[in-house]
């Protein structure tokens, strides 16, 4: 207990996004393993929704934690939203009451990690918190009150199994053209492992963080049609376009006949893509690499002294419908260590 009362939880996301209802499922499965919340049986809630599992914290919370939707924000992929959200949320760290933050992503990350509060967060599924400017390094955030996850090298290992099990000499990725949109493409690590291992890089521009999601899709299917015609594969990134409109951009990599790679694990595999890493085997270990910091801070370890390097496991997913669907052979030892196979 905080002094005979309960630990006063804020939530921060820049909007929502698939891997942040992930990630919060899984925290919330944590916290209860560890006790930390009573309650058990919580839903399963839409991957679009803003402020994943809060409503039901509110109602079904904990001896030991508060969740208020007063303390929870979504700004809505709304840059003006944001400044406002980013505004009233340190103005409530400042005035005291809360007592840790869910930081849920890069603009959460960026909002949170400053000097202009002491109230500790951990910064949750940010594609990169180091080339995004939100921490120091992968051993120190930089800030006594944050920390954050990092997983160092986790696109290179998926762009190099990628290249590994499909050999392509052209590789179409979509980007959107500013610093955060760089940072979701994981573009500089494209470009390494494209000199790496000889293949060429081929990228076209998106609108994708923008409030108009009708114009931003249409964006988003003109790039992919774009790649599907001049790429041998496709890695598809964490675009909110790719997050909400999976199927149909699987069907046009289908009907392209190239292979498809899914930056954000298997449930984007579920969906059509050809192959991605396993989420099953990550999710699980990263409920309790979450829950166990979340529980250290509350006991009193300064966030900056805690672990935040955490690699996904590399576990296969494969869809193999996708695969019989381009004409494409999955290798038999891919197959055997596959932890993931849809589509049979």
């Amino acid at each position: 207990m905080n002094n005979g009362k309960k630990w006063r939880v804020a939530y921060y996301e820049g909007g929502p996004y698939s891997d942040y209802t992930d990630t919060m499922r899984t925290l919330v499965h944590g916290l209860i393993k560890t006790g930390w919340i009573t309650a058990k049986n919580p839903p399963d809630v839409p991957q679009e929704i803003p402020r994943p599992y809060i409503d039901w914290l509110t109602k079904h919370g904990s001896p030991y934690l508060s969740f208020k939707p007063e303390d929870c924000y979504s700004a809505g992929w709304d840059d003006q939203k944001r400044v406002k959200v980013r505004k009233e949320l340190l103005k409530k760290l400042k005035h005291g009451g809360i007592d840790i933050v869910l930081a849920m992503g890069t603009w959460a990350g960026l909002d949170m990690a400053n000097n202009e509060h002491t109230v500790p967060v951990m910064i949750l599924s940010t594609s990169d918190p180091i080339k995004a400017g939100i921490i120091k390094s992968p051993t120190d955030s930089g800030f006594d009150h944050v920390t954050a996850r990092v997983d160092p090298n986790r696109y290179l290992r998926q762009l190099r199994m990628f290249h590994r099990i499909v050999g392509f000499n052209t590789l179409g990725i979509a980007v959107e053209d500013t610093e955060d949109g760089r940072s979701y493409a994981a573009i500089n690590e494209a470009r390494q492992i494209a000199k790496e291992r000889g293949f060429e890089l081929i990228t076209c521009n998106v609108l994708d963080l923008i409030p108009d999601k009708e114009k931003a899709d249409s964006s988003c299917f003109k790039c992919y049609h774009e790649l599907s015609k001049k790429a041998d594969a496709v890695y598809l990134t964490a675009l909110v376009c790719a997050d909400t409109r999976t199927k149909q951009l699987a069907d046009i990599f289908k009907n392209a006949r190239i292979p498809s790679f899914s930056m954000a694990g298997s449930k984007w595999v579920k969906d059509g893509i050809l192959l991605s890493i396993s989420s099953d085997s990550g999710y699980a270990a990263l409920s309790r690499y979450n829950a166990d910091k979340f529980g250290k801070i509350l006991n009193g370890t300064k966030p900056r002294d805690l672990n935040q390097i955490f690699e996904d496991p590399l576990d296969i997913a494969i869809n193999m419908s996708t695969a019989k669907a381009i004409g494409f052979p999955i290798p038999k030892s891919i197959l055997r260590i596959a932890t993931e196979v849809y589509g049979e």
